[in-house]
């Protein structure tokens, strides 16, 4: 009988260390994965941590270059306003402003209106304008300040004092105008000497 009871002991020990081994090797796995997630986040942590390190070292390195380039006058400042207010001032036309800054006219129209701001090369040119005095400006233009708009105004203005005739509609009505009071001046000296050859015919 004790042999038996000892028999039983030995195989419930047996059966319970072999089911304690199954748990323990799913927890091992388990334990494993979490430990090689752990080491993955790791490396990833310190990834995020030296491009962090990078970006400021790089902003520390910019931040004194670009108070450098300040100090030089390589950053350039703009404003739509600036530009009008130049031109306006100078008294050019777009086209005659824009042939000074190398661009078109339109380029000129949307840097006023804020819709483009100008490219490095175009911004230098305009810096380089604005520091020039209005004479010598206009020397450079070829003392045109005026479109072709400005200079057909300023010879319709001009028109009169030559003696040239006005064109237009007010012209052609003036001259209607004077046709009409033409006729009826004629038309009344006419009245004026039938009158008396009526009176006496009827006297005679």
């Amino acid at each position: 009988m004790p042999n038996v009871m000892g028999v039983l002991r030995a195989e419930i020990r047996r059966l319970a260390r072999k089911e304690t081994k199954e748990a323990v090797r799913d927890l091992k796995r388990q334990v494993a994965a979490l430990r090689r997630r752990m080491a993955q986040a790791k490396r990833q942590l310190a990834a995020v941590e030296r491009a962090a390190m990078r970006a400021a070292s790089g902003r520390a390195a910019a931040a004194p270059a670009a108070a450098a380039s300040e100090e030089d006058g390589t950053q350039i400042r703009f404003s739509p306003r600036w530009v009008k207010v130049h031109r306006s001032r100078l008294g050019m036309s777009r086209r005659v402003y824009a042939k000074l800054v190398g661009v078109s006219p339109q380029t000129i129209l949307l840097w006023e209106s804020g819709k483009a701001r100008p490219r490095r090369s175009a911004l230098a040119s305009w810096r380089a304008i604005r520091g020039k005095g209005i004479r010598e400006l206009k020397a450079a233009a070829g003392g045109e300040t005026r479109g072709r708009r400005g200079r057909r105004a300023a010879a319709k203005s001009e028109a009169p004092a030559t003696g040239r005739k006005p064109r237009g509609k007010k012209a052609r009505g003036g001259g209607r105008r004077k046709a009409r009071r033409a006729g009826r001046t004629v038309r009344a000296t006419k009245k004026a000497v039938r009158t008396p050859r009526r009176a006496r015919a009827k006297k005679k």
